[in-house]
């Protein structure tokens, strides 16, 4: 369980929703001219953590780029076919976030998913020197040992079929199979950019370890999956919580009541607003985060907790993988 030397008693950091301090980065958030500073300086700053750990952030996307342009086009293509050619995206989902004018639907988003996602894990350990490598490897292997110990403590089964919702390129699908190696694994995520890298990793990976079980990855939105009524052991929202308003937060927890099995779990990873390492983040810092992140007032004032327990999930609990990040836990009554 999360700690009192890493966690705070106020719900929310003070830059966040309705207060005065929030107001005034939000106007100059809205602010064109400085919102485009903004967004250069937000990248730039992961840019240079990923750089002192070891990854060379345009390197990596230029590579991608070379070697798979053509089979990544193909993919994608595949992938805007499903669920049908007509799946419409959800209005939160293509404002610009994450520096992207068009979010995660374009190339230069999927290409820079992994060194930002070391950037991510770095942040959580900046003290400790690690490589970017070293602090995915903690970071992800925290998040399922959480996970493993709160099916532990409720006495429940390993989960042998796992829906990662917002799978993104596939990291976080990829831990948790070999956390749960002999598991049925499927990744959702919106973005036939992504699902392409995805795959392709994915295909890689099959290659160079033929006896893995195989993920497979689908486009499919997180509020409407279209999956039979308690059909999976356990679903996940990997780090897409912070990036959705709450009207869509509530439509993720209904649709994970409806889509888990009696017994059961749904976990949601992602930033934890009681975090001290985010409560205390410098002006710089949060300026800087919000302007990447349209939806983190409506993220950070959401009461996740409450919404599962209103949606029916029992034993709702909050634990704390790193001093950044929480996971949030309910079981299918």
């Amino acid at each position: 369980m999360a700690t009192s030397s890493t966690t705070n008693d106020t719900a929310q950091p003070d830059w966040t929703g309705d207060k005065l301090l929030s107001r005034a980065v939000n106007w100059m958030i809205a602010s064109k001219p400085i919102f485009g500073v903004m967004k250069a300086a937000a990248k730039a700053v992961m840019k240079r953590a990923s750089r002192r750990a070891g990854m060379d952030w345009d390197a990596h996307a230029q590579q991608m780029q070379q070697t798979a342009e053509l089979q990544l086009q193909q993919l994608c293509q595949e992938f805007s076919q499903q669920p049908h050619p007509g799946l419409q995206y959800p209005s939160y989902y293509t404002v610009p976030f994450h520096a992207y004018g068009e979010g995660n639907l374009c190339w230069q988003a999927a290409y820079e998913v992994e060194p930002a996602t070391c950037a991510v894990a770095l942040r959580a350990f900046k003290a400790e020197g690690l490589t970017a490598q070293q602090a995915m490897q903690k970071q992800r292997g925290a998040i399922n040992s959480h996970i493993q110990a709160y099916h532990a403590r409720h006495g429940l089964r390993a989960p042998s079929s796992i829906l990662d919702i917002g799978c993104s390129t596939g990291i976080s699908s990829c831990w948790y199979q070999a956390a749960w190696p002999d598991a049925d694994i499927t990744g959702l995520d919106l973005s036939p950019y992504f699902l392409a890298v995805a795959e392709l990793e994915e295909q890689r990976r099959v290659a160079a370890d033929p006896s893995s079980k195989r993920i497979k990855f689908v486009r499919g939105l997180a509020e409407a999956t279209g999956y039979d009524d308690a059909s999976w052991d356990m679903v996940v929202f990997s780090f897409i919580a912070h990036e959705c308003p709450q009207a869509a937060l509530a439509a993720f927890v209904k649709e994970a009541r409806r889509i888990v099995k009696r017994g059961g779990v749904v976990c949601f990873v992602d930033m934890d607003p009681r975090s001290e390492a985010l409560q205390s983040l410098p002006p710089v810092l949060f300026t800087l985060a919000k302007s990447t992140e349209p939806w983190s007032d409506e993220y950070y004032s959401f009461d996740l907790e409450e919404a599962l327990r209103q949606a029916g999930f029992q034993c709702v609990e909050s634990t704390q993988p790193d001093r950044r990040n929480r996971t949030v836990f309910g079981i299918a009554a």
